[in-house]
């Protein structure tokens, strides 16, 4: 009767502690998404010359943009699980032995002397081995939630400065302007003017119109084949 209490709490306790687990894991996943796509975004904006903190950007997008690039972090990740593994396996070798298993006098001496200098600096080479693992830990954060995805947000900026469709702007005072639409706030359209495109870069400006008063925006004649 005691065991079976005893198992009842156990399992209690278990369950209560994966809910906490896992809701922090889903926070800790959403919060590594948004700023990875912010991180993205960020960039993307910042070369094609566009205030990021004017275009109609909500918090799903930036979960969006992070979890789509996110597949070499979740590759990092198993790397950096086994690195963990790898450090906890040499942390055992320093922790206190349990007893007398083996005989120090069969053990050559310079083993034996490693051995006790171990064990007389446990906390030492715990401090320490802790300390390497969490500077990996926030260098690799830092690589694959921030580094990583603004290259990504810049080489796309370059890609669509370099590739983007030219659309014409006609107000109603038939003012006409032409250029890429890149962007758009509650008031404004933000458009790219490419200048020069070759294989060691491309030159362009951006401007920005307002949406009141447009009569009409058109995009370049288009064919698309069937066969992708």
């Amino acid at each position: 009767m005691t065991a079976s209490i005893r198992r009842d709490e156990n399992l209690r306790r278990f369950r209560k502690y994966l809910r906490i687990d896992a809701a922090l894991f889903i926070a800790s996943m959403v919060g590594a998404f948004t700023l990875s796509g912010f991180a993205h975004l960020e960039k993307f904006y910042l070369i094609l010359d566009v205030p990021i903190e004017r275009v109609n950007i909500s918090a799903q997008q930036f979960s969006a943009y992070g979890a789509a690039g996110f597949g070499s972090f979740l590759g990092s990740l198993f790397f950096a699980m086994s690195l963990v593994g790898t450090v906890t396996l040499l942390m055992l070798i320093f922790e206190k032995p349990r007893g007398d298993t083996v005989d120090s006098a069969a053990s050559p001496k310079w083993i034996a002397n490693v051995r006790d200098r171990a064990a007389e600096n446990r906390v030492g080479f715990i401090a320490v081995g802790m300390l390497c693992l969490l500077t990996f830990v926030l260098l690799s954060t830092w690589y694959f939630l921030i580094r990583a995805p603004s290259n990504t947000g810049r080489a796309a900026a370059l890609k669509l400065a370099s590739t983007c469709d030219v659309r014409h702007v006609v107000y109603a005072n038939l003012d006409k302007y032409e250029g890429c639409q890149i962007a758009e706030s509650n008031d404004m359209l933000y458009f790219l003017k490419r200048h020069h495109n070759d294989s060691t870069g491309v030159e362009f400006h951006t401007f920005e119109l307002p949406k009141a008063g447009i009569r009409s925006i058109t995009g370049e004649k288009q064919r698309l084949t069937y066969k992708q």
